[in-house]
């Protein structure tokens, strides 16, 4: 069977189904500095140091951990799509590779929210869906995304359900390598719904 990005799309949607909520529901943590990711993730139970290395930036900050470097371009939000009361959320990044390997990474698994009030959002895929009709196919980039050898990804990744009541918020991003469960550093960067800008005309159909 060829894999292609509809193929990727239909197992985010598998791996998704059991953790899927609506916006308006709410997975609350006591601390949002040690996030507890749900079963959907991919990652061990018995992980104690998740997140522990926490490197935090700014919007168009360049960070780096684990040979990755990361910057968080834009948030960006179609207008005028709704569901439920969330807007659909997406990230313009640049993920540099600094080692001699390629890997892939996820949205689902490498990327979250948090809100000031501890909600934890994780990938919809519904907004995958909607993204890959509605983007072109060299802006947005649907799971699982490559990261090349000695090599730099440039796109637009998601998406995510975001209540567009909300004010603040943190975009979280564990450059795990070729680990998918090497989750002890984690790029934090606090934003505002003000961040949200809508995507350039040049990226959608």
């Amino acid at each position: 069977m060829k894999f292609n990005r509809f193929t990727a799309l239909a197992l985010t949607a598998i791996m998704s189904a059991s953790a899927a909520v609506s916006c308006g529901e709410k997975k609350i943590i006591s601390d949002s500095s040690s996030i507890t990711p749900d079963s959907s993730q991919i990652i061990m139970d018995d992980e104690e140091h998740l997140g522990e290395n926490k490197i935090k930036a700014d919007l168009l900050e360049t960070v780096s951990a684990n040979d990755t470097v990361f910057t968080l371009n834009s948030v960006i939000s179609p207008e005028n799509v709704e569901d439920e009361g969330c807007r659909y959320v997406y990230f313009d990044v640049n993920i540099k590779n600094n080692s001699d390997s390629a890997y892939t990474l996820s949205t689902l698994n490498n990327f979250y929210i948090i809100t000031e009030d501890g909600t934890e959002i994780f990938s919809d895929i519904r907004t995958q869906l909607y993204a890959v009709s509605n983007f072109k196919e060299n802006s947005f980039f649907s799971d699982p995304f490559e990261i090349p050898a000695n090599g730099e990804f440039k796109g637009i990744i998601g998406g995510f359900l975001l209540n567009k009541n909300v004010k603040k918020f943190t975009v979280g991003f564990y450059p795990t390598k070729d680990s998918p469960r090497d989750k002890d550093d984690v790029m934090v960067i606090d934003l505002t719904s003000d961040n949200i800008k809508a995507p350039d005309a040049s990226v959608m159909k």
